[in-house]
């Protein structure tokens, strides 16, 4: 698949925002972020924003920051009828490939019931390290905390 991976960064646009928080919000529901937030995160200097588009609509997304040696997955979303066409996975890996070179770990939670993210997590190399309860709202679900290690020895 060629769709290429787009970054969104100061020249974000209000239309790209509110197209990320569009989907997010299909796919995570009333937690899903803002326009507002995906544009904050955008304009950080350590904040990642990619995304991937079709037709002018932005068909998965991938938000995250690094911090101090630690990446963070804040959100990945894909719209239901491209799934399971490795967008998630390429968004991912863009990810990981972005990140400063001193990054030692990257994190993320999911929603506990989420096991086709849970599993493509695990396939991307991360790992359950523990459980948040009530982490998310509506509905109100514990969240699985992964981490996979970037340096070659054992995650913490």
């Amino acid at each position: 698949m060629g769709m290429e991976i787009l970054r969104a960064g100061a020249d974000i646009t209000q239309e790209i925002a509110e197209k990320l928080s569009r989907l997010d919000k299909l796919c995570v529901g009333a937690d899903g972020w803002s326009a507002d937030s995906f544009r904050s995160e955008a304009l950080k200097a350590n904040g990642f924003v990619l995304y991937i588009e079709e037709s002018s609509e932005v068909i998965a997304l991938l938000s995250g920051y690094s911090a101090v040696g630690e990446g963070d997955i804040t959100s990945v979303a894909v719209s239901p009828e491209y799934r399971r066409r490795g967008l998630a996975l390429r968004l991912i890996k863009e990810f990981e490939r972005l990140l400063p070179e001193d990054t030692e770990s990257i994190f993320l939670e999911v929603r506990e019931s989420n096991s086709g993210a849970i599993a493509l997590y695990g396939k991307c190399g991360f790992e359950r390290i523990s459980l948040r309860k009530n982490f998310y709202s509506q509905p109100r679900e514990n969240a699985v905390v992964m981490t996979k290690n970037l340096t070659g020895g054992v995650a913490l």
